[in-house]
């Protein structure tokens, strides 16, 4: 789908010429001559980003973004400036203004600045979607409780959200560290802006750098186009960086930058950009020990955790398991079209379990238990046999080869996010493209991917 752009300049022969290059660049292009009919057009079809000049007739262009703002702060607009213009272009920034461009702009540089922005209202988007999900992803990841332990932790959360300094986020594989993450970006003053997740651990060392700080075209073989990096796709929100301790040591400099002085260099470019973004990183490792065996810059970890909240394990909070077992077993009891409830006997079996994966363990059960029932209660036989493993580790549990493993995880993102493949890919911490090949693979309905 082509990324919608409204044009507003009153120089006819530029708004024809910008009309027919900017849709010719994969652009769907509509212009108008003047701010009148701007606004109720953003609100009818909102546009992905808007092309504004400034020195317009009647409503002039600062008038103009001060009303698209105030009616949708999602406006990404890129203003035209004259020269001699450069105060009202600040105030534009002020206001709100993705950026500014001095007349006349090259082709290439329009067609850089106005994908960004298109970019940028795509995230804010998807992190639209996902707050709007966020109670339910709350309960889904263990965040719910009555529990002390729970109750501390939501009261910390609360008390780090007001707060703009960078926060770390540490606990066990399964506690549900990410939701947190977004839990803190959703009660913050950044809530409107994006929340951009990485998983340190699962990118290339290699191509780490270009991950988080982007490179420009040509910067190593194979960097065919200018690629914008996470920082600046996160500028103005939250950037989570998860299993922050696998970041290579090499790329940890630049980051320890980033946070210090708020700039980034992306890779192959001579200049610096400013960032405005709050980080957010979490790991199950001990970054102390990581320190001491000099995988980890002692420098940059006082920078990553002036604040840390810490998840505790399930087991820590055995109180909360069966409201936890309760609602795991009615959802996955209504994916299967089913009723089903747990037998006290069954709740007591599964608090005495310690669940070394955690909430995460505690919801596979739960999928397990109303899989392999076969009434319309579960009792403690099943949790003995399907969960507490009485034959041992090896047990005689149902095994999953990892091909279905994958396709469960891949089908269970799409599920929470309402079939969003953009969302659940970056929750897999996989490429979108990625996303749509093992869609295929797994015979599943997958459309065509969108061009990278």
């Amino acid at each position: 789908m082509k990324p919608r752009l409204f044009l507003v300049d009153d120089d006819d022969s530029l708004r024809r010429v910008l009309s027919i290059e900017l849709g010719e660049l994969g652009f769907d292009v509509r212009a108008f001559a003047s701010a009148e009919g701007v606004v109720e057009a953003v609100h009818a079809e909102p546009p992905d980003a808007l092309l504004l000049d400034l020195r317009l007739p009647g409503i002039g262009g600062l008038e103009l973004l001060r009303r698209l703002r105030a009616a949708d702060e999602r406006v990404q607009a890129v203003m035209l400036t004259g020269h001699g213009a450069i105060p009202e272009a600040v105030e534009a920034m002020r206001l709100g203004a993705y950026d500014f461009l001095t007349k006349p702009a090259s082709l290439e540089v329009l067609d850089q600045v106005l994908r960004r922005a298109v970019e940028r209202r795509g995230l804010i988007e998807d992190n639209e979607r996902l707050r709007r999900v966020v109670e339910l992803d709350l309960t889904r990841s263990g965040i719910v409780g009555a529990s002390a332990a729970m109750a501390r932790l939501r009261g910390e959360i609360e008390r780090v959200a007001k707060s703009d300094s960078h926060v770390l986020v540490v606990g066990e594989n399964g506690t549900g560290k990410e939701l947190v993450s977004r839990h803190l970006h959703a009660i913050s003053a950044r809530s409107a802006q994006p929340f951009v997740v990485v998983n340190c651990g699962a990118v290339p060392a290699t191509l780490v750098e270009s991950e988080l700080f982007g490179h420009e075209r040509g910067a190593f073989t194979g960097a065919e186009k200018r690629r914008v990096g996470l920082f600046e796709a996160a500028h103005g929100g939250t950037l989570m960086l998860d299993e922050v301790g696998e970041l290579p040591k090499a790329v940890q400099p630049a980051l320890l930058r980033a946070l210090q002085f708020g700039e980034i260099r992306p890779v192959g470019s001579d200049r610096v950009r400013r960032v405005d973004v709050r980080v957010v990183s979490a790991t199950n490792r001990d970054l102390r020990k990581r320190i001491a065996e000099g995988e980890f810059r002692e420098d940059l970890y006082y920078r990553i955790a002036p604040l840390v909240l810490e998840v505790p394990p399930l087991r820590a909070r055995r109180e909360d398991i069966a409201e936890l077992s309760r609602r795991f077993v009615q959802r996955s009891a209504a994916r299967l079209g089913r009723q089903l409830e747990l037998a006290p006997e069954a709740i007591t079996r599964l608090e005495s379990h310690d669940w070394p994966g955690n909430v995460r363990e505690l919801e596979n059960a739960a999928e397990r238990l109303c899989v392999m029932c076969d009434g319309e209660r579960i009792g403690p036989e099943l949790v003995d046999r399907y969960v507490l493993r009485s034959g041992g580790p090896s047990g005689d549990l149902p095994t999953l080869n990892l091909d279905e493993l994958e396709r469960r995880a891949v089908l269970d993102a799409l599920e929470r996010h309402g079939g969003d493949k953009r969302v659940a890919s970056a929750t897999l911490g996989i490429a979108l493209k990625t996303l749509y090949n093992k869609l295929e693979r797994y015979g599943l309905k997958a459309g065509t991917p969108p061009p990278e």
